[in-house]
């Protein structure tokens, strides 16, 4: 047993008393400190300030994002995985004032169709969105006193992008976000346009104050957007949207984006990425009419899931900036960062901007880059890393996967972790100082993973060509995804993690449909054979 894992069995008894509303099952271990009353992890952040722990709940299966109803409760959407009907919202209470007493997590709802964004209206009701409708619920002492749907028959199946996500607007109407169903809209263009165009993008739903409904059809305000799971209103009237842009091939392409959403626009999917970077799908796919380039451009493949206007008191660094969760897997991703913006709510531009990519092993420094995006660009907004020592560390931490952001009454963040199945919340505090990465023993070591991949060339040439556009990992480092502890080799119910994601029904991968039903059966046979 390595030094790490003695620490935390002798503080383990300990900190069950010292922090009562904390399950320890879950991917986060805490160390032998406080984050403000909250069990500290070993995520590094900005300057004055850590990381703590309100809950692991062993319940919670895929977690997305959060709303505060007092000083005391949460509610908490859960998508359930990707998987129609297993989606709960649960309810989280303390004993204690700002979550500090004894948490328990009970369900409100059970059955529903993977949730992901939860507001409240200016009613104080609860609005939730599932892939198929927007729920709104009314709660009197945390309990669902009506439930109904005002908003049904939202487009989602045969969707890679099946999510709804929302943003409420100054006359009450909400805008939703209509995912893309393909990547980079394989198969459906037809006479020079991609027909997704038309049913893809932001629609609004108008909103009927004499009947306090919605209107029953959207009206489409903007299209040429692939996934619209950031989003913002500020009060200038500005309306922000965060892309998750294409998986080309191309791990340093193409950048996200942040857009200005305007009535009409298009905004380049698929014929035009970055600002001026033309797919070839159609001619002058980047002078489409009403085409308007990013106002800035995000790192490379971050995924931004989450947008917030902060206001922080307590937490200089977060005050009067724009907040934003990178949910990316790959070295740029998992992070929190801020922008500084202007009056308008626009994250402010500058000449120079860079962007830091996590340690790829055996390295162990962060490596600064410069934007440099295919088709060129213009002025950039410069983002400043809040969370960023958040890569994997065996027996330390998990890659950190941030959704869901929420500026709590204290004036504190709660961040929504979903891979993790973990509620977060970022304090002042001592920063948490990084330390050298500590090799897991139960792990298959990166020799004998390449050595066994080289033995068997026909499943390493398929899981190249078929996953490596998207997990660049299988090619460099493949120990890192085909593992059991962590990785695709990690079983789920007695099921490779790898085998649920092929023939998951809803959102099957590889996400471009690039292998057959048989085809994914033999690479299944093909691990079977050799890591059973």
């Amino acid at each position: 047993m390595n030094n790490t894992r003695s620490i935390f069995f002798k503080y383990l008894s300990f900190l069950s008393i010292l922090f009562p509303s904390i399950c320890f099952s879950g991917n986060y271990l805490p160390l032998n400190s406080s984050c403000d009353g909250f069990p500290k992890v070993a995520v590094g952040s900005i300057k004055g300030t850590c990381i703590g722990i309100v809950s692991q709940f062993s319940g919670f299966k895929k977690p997305r994002k959060a709303i505060q109803l007092g000083k005391r409760s949460l509610l908490i959407t859960d998508m359930g995985g990707w998987s129609e009907g297993k989606g709960i919202l649960w309810l989280l209470e303390s004993s204690d004032d700002h979550l500090k007493g004894n948490v328990t997590v009970t369900p409100l709802l059970h059955g529903l169709n993977m949730p992901h964004d939860i507001e409240m209206d200016p009613k104080g009701r609860i609005l939730v969105a599932e892939t198929n409708q927007i729920r709104r619920l009314e709660l009197v002492d945390n309990q669902i006193v009506s439930d109904e749907v005002i908003i049904g028959n939202l487009p989602h199946k045969d969707s890679l992008h099946p999510l709804s996500n929302f943003v409420q607007l100054p006359d009450n109407s909400l805008l939703i976000n209509f995912g893309s169903r393909t990547d980079q809209c394989e198969r459906h263009i037809t006479d020079g346009k991609c027909n997704e165009l038309d049913e893809n993008g932001l629609w609004q739903y108008s909103y009927k104050n004499s009947t306090d409904s919605y209107s029953a059809t959207g009206r489409q305000i903007a299209n040429g957007l692939r996934n619209s799971m950031a989003l913002v209103a500020h009060s200038s009237g500005v309306i922000l949207q965060a892309e998750n842009s294409s998986d080309v091939k191309d791990a340093d392409e193409p950048y996200e984006e942040i857009n200005i959403i305007r009535e009409d626009g298009f905004y380049g999917w698929p014929y035009c990425l970055n600002e001026m970077f033309d797919q070839g799908k159609i001619k002058n796919g980047c002078h489409v009419k009403n085409y308007h380039p990013p106002y800035t451009l995000l790192p490379p493949h971050v995924a931004p899931l989450d947008m917030l206007y902060s206001q922080s008191s307590k937490i200089p660094a977060l005050n009067n900036r724009l907040l934003m969760s990178w949910h990316g897997y790959r070295v740029v991703g998992n992070r929190l960062v801020a922008y500084d913006i202007d009056h308008n709510g626009l994250p402010v531009l500058t000449d120079k901007v860079w962007f830091n990519r996590d340690p790829i092993a055996p390295s162990t420094e962060w490596t600064r880059h410069p934007f440099a995006p295919q088709g060129g660009m213009s002025q950039q907004a410069q983002h400043i890393e809040i969370i960023t020592n958040w890569n994997q560390v065996h027996n330390l931490r998990p890659e950190g996967a941030p959704v869901g952001l929420v500026m709590l009454m204290d004036e504190t963040l709660l961040i929504v972790d979903d891979k993790n199945r973990a509620i977060l919340r970022l304090a002042t505090g001592e920063s948490y100082i990084s330390e050298e990465p500590i090799t897991d023993d139960d792990d298959i070591d990166a020799e004998a993973m390449a050595t066994i991949l080289d033995k068997h060339p026909n499943l390493k040439n398929t899981l190249i060509e078929h996953c490596a556009s998207c997990h660049e990992d299988i090619a460099k480092s493949p120990e890192k995804l085909l593992n059991n502890t962590s990785g695709w080799l990690k079983p789920t119910d007695g099921v490779m993690n790898i085998e649920l994601a092929l023939f998951n029904p809803v959102r099957p991968m590889p996400p471009s449909s690039t292998m057959s039903k048989e085809q994914k059966q033999q690479l299944i046979n093909s691990i079977k054979s050799i890591f059973d």
